[in-house]
């Protein structure tokens, strides 16, 4: 056959030549072209999403809160953010009825509400916090003798505590044998989350002798600049595993940040100056997303350690991908509730595997969605992918042999025998 064009637009031919098919790119589709069209012009989304809010505004407004730099001495008595003392002592707090340690539901709740965070007095009890502290004091040493632990100029994290210890499994689903006031502390996520939330991450916040401070910042600004003004889409779950306050790094806090934050309509103006949290050994802080924090400056001689279980929304990408995160052993034996927690329930909308999960219905024990026995099979190397197929070359594909995908769906898709009576019925091409 002799060469041949066929002008599909004043812009875009096709040549055919010796079998093959080159493609001429229209020109306003080039690199190029698309650069030079996007130069000086009004784009509503784009400059929403990039215009660096809520942090543009707070140190626009409040310029004593910009991040020292870490390579530099910090400096004291010049009123940085982190230069402060906890409420008791400072004067513009000293007169506030800020939160303080209780056991009341009622009140833990106007706090939370009024000032984004409430203490929940004697959350864990003295043993349950001497196990919590001695089992992340022990990991944190051991990686960092390892060499293998993330140390900043803030503090030392240990990550993927869901792997270093069953005692932190069990604070996870908020058992009473690990944290005495579990079911208090779930029935205030569930209020402030709806009922489906799911474990962000869970970590250990190890801040050292002479460390900086971090920059105040909201933890559910991993959503930023979209603004959540009616309702947190995060809370943080904080164990106060050791007496904590101005001395030795007492989390800096910035008392009811995330009603200025709503006020402002998702930006800050000026703001009173942050306190250092004052709480005793046991208290769990509830606090939420959108209230500036951060680690603060330890100056005394030793280590001061917490515990930060962020939990959020279920539509929320986790920080930690608990999908791949988690031991075998440790998802052998786990509970329908701990699967739950972790995201290993999927619906249509969310964490299905090569579509199983779709008729899932996000609940604990769901069979539908419990895509945990995707890992489990992947885990043993027995996975199989569906790939490419065409119905000429589906010899051999028998449902329980090659394809994993069918055995999930066979064993636990209650809803797959209709399924195959629609595709039974459909013979279109």
């Amino acid at each position: 056959m002799g060469d041949w064009l066929v002008r599909i637009s004043d812009a875009s031919i096709i040549t055919e030549a010796l079998g093959e098919i080159i493609m001429t790119i229209p020109p306003q589709f080039t690199p190029e072209a698309v650069a030079a069209a996007s130069q000086e012009v009004h784009a509503p989304y784009r400059d929403f999403v990039s215009s660096g809010e809520p942090y543009r505004s707070l140190v626009r407004n409040n310029p004593w809160m910009r991040p020292p730099n870490p390579k530099e001495a910090l400096a004291w008595g010049e009123g940085w953010y982190y230069d402060t003392t906890v409420a008791r002592k400072h004067p513009e707090w000293i007169d506030k009825q800020l939160p303080e340690p209780t056991k009341d539901i009622r009140r833990l709740r106007e706090d939370f509400h009024s000032w984004g965070y409430c203490l929940i007095e004697d959350a864990t009890s003295p043993e349950q916090t001497k196990r919590l502290r001695e089992r992340v004091a022990e990991q944190a040493a051991a990686e960092r003798a390892l060499g293998i632990a993330n140390l900043m100029e803030a503090q030392q994290h240990v990550w993927a505590l869901v792997n270093k210890g069953e005692i932190f499994v069990r604070c996870m689903t908020h058992e009473a044998d690990a944290v005495q006031a579990g079911p208090l502390i779930e029935q205030m996520l569930d209020e402030a989350l709806g009922p489906g939330w799911h474990h962000l991450s869970f970590i250990s916040n190890v801040s050292y002798p002479g460390c900086h401070p971090q920059g105040m910042h909201q933890d559910q600004a991993l959503a930023a600049p979209y603004r959540f003004l009616e309702a947190p889409i995060l809370v943080n779950t904080v164990y106060i595993l050791q007496d904590v306050n101005e001395v030795n790094g007492g989390t800096l806090i910035v008392p009811g940040s995330h009603r200025r934050y709503c006020e402002g309509r998702g930006t800050f103006g000026q703001l009173p100056r942050p306190i250092n949290l004052e709480a005793p050994a046991g208290t769990v802080m509830l606090m939420d997303g959108r209230v500036l924090h951060g680690g603060a400056v330890n100056r005394s001689d030793n280590l001061r350690y917490i515990l930060t279980n962020s939990v959020v929304r279920p539509f929320i990408r986790q920080q930690e991908s608990f999908h791949l995160t988690i031991r075998p052993d440790i998802l052998k034996s786990a509970s329908d509730k701990f699967l739950w927690r972790c995201g290993f329930q999927a619906t249509a909308s969310r964490s299905m595997v090569e579509g199983f999960g779709y008729f899932g219905n996000g609940a604990s024990g769901n069979s539908d969605g419990s895509i945990v026995n995707a890992r489990l099979a992947m885990d043993e190397g027995s996975y199989t992918w569906v790939g490419e197929l065409s119905p000429e070359g589906i010899d051999g594909y028998a449902p329980a042999d090659r394809l994993t995908l069918t055995q999930l769906q066979e064993r636990h898709e209650t809803r797959r025998s209709h399924a195959r009576e629609l595709m039974r019925g459909i013979t279109a091409r």
